[in-house]
């Protein structure tokens, strides 16, 4: 089977992931062996601290020293995780930031967002504003969300996603919770987040999809992939 990185750290020497391109080709290689085949290059997007302009001149420039050393059998596209601040909205546009050509983008807010009142409705205000459709980035690391099903219920039925961190699978108490969002169609997308070979580990990735295939079944897995697959398609043509 295949699998899609759809958060990673990996381009060199871009964020406080790969130091180098000796560090990102090992990743690289890492998730290779995993079974991944499509990684998405995500590197932290600052909006408060740094011009959308120069971000894309830096990954551009970062990318373009990794890209011969990419190895055979894997594919990649360019996103960004995007961190929301009001700054954010300065932007005429955000589309440079989403997943490679397509209109879904990987949020990440403050953990100790509740995404009720003024939150939510920002999400959703950003959402129209832009025409993007939002994947919020590792929601394990959000209380408000993990605790409240119907909150991530309610995100949803405007279109929101949610990714998973794979190393997360791996803790038990966190895959029971894991468990329950799935069965209600609650987990959509899985990323490695690794920043490096030690942090968020990229060799842990096959581990948790046979961890979910054996909580929750096949026909988990193929659907993750399969949303994974469409993301990525979009992203890429």
């Amino acid at each position: 089977m295949e699998f899609y990185d759809m958060h990673s750290h990996i381009l060199p020497e871009m964020d406080d992931g790969a130091d180098s391109v000796d560090v990102s080709v090992k990743m690289l290689e890492a998730l290779k062996n995993q079974g991944v085949t499509h990684v998405c290059l995500t590197p932290h997007y600052y909006s408060h601290k740094e011009s959308m302009e120069d971000f894309l001149e830096r990954r551009e420039y970062c990318y373009k020293i990794l890209e011969p050393h990419i190895p055979q059998g894997i594919e990649v596209c360019l996103g960004a995780e995007v961190y929301i601040t009001d700054i954010i909205l300065n932007n005429k546009t955000v589309k440079p930031v989403c997943y490679g050509n397509s209109n879904y983008i990987l949020l990440e807010f403050p953990y100790s967002t509740s995404f009720t009142g003024s939150s939510y409705d920002f999400l959703i205000r950003f959402m129209n504003l832009y025409g993007v459709k939002p994947i919020l980035a590792h929601i394990e690391r959000y209380d408000a969300l993990i605790r409240d099903p119907k909150l991530l219920e309610d995100l949803a039925s405007y279109g929101v996603k949610f990714q998973t961190n794979a190393v997360s699978y791996l803790d038990s108490s966190t895959m029971r919770k894991f468990k329950k969002l799935i069965k209600r169609g609650l987990i959509h997308f899985v990323g490695s987040d690794a920043h490096n070979m030690v942090r968020n580990s990229p060799d842990k990735f096959r581990d948790a999809f046979k961890i979910m295939e054996k909580k929750t079944g096949t026909e988990v897995v193929n659907a993750i992939n399969s949303l994974s697959k469409r993301v990525f398609d979009a992203a890429t043509k």
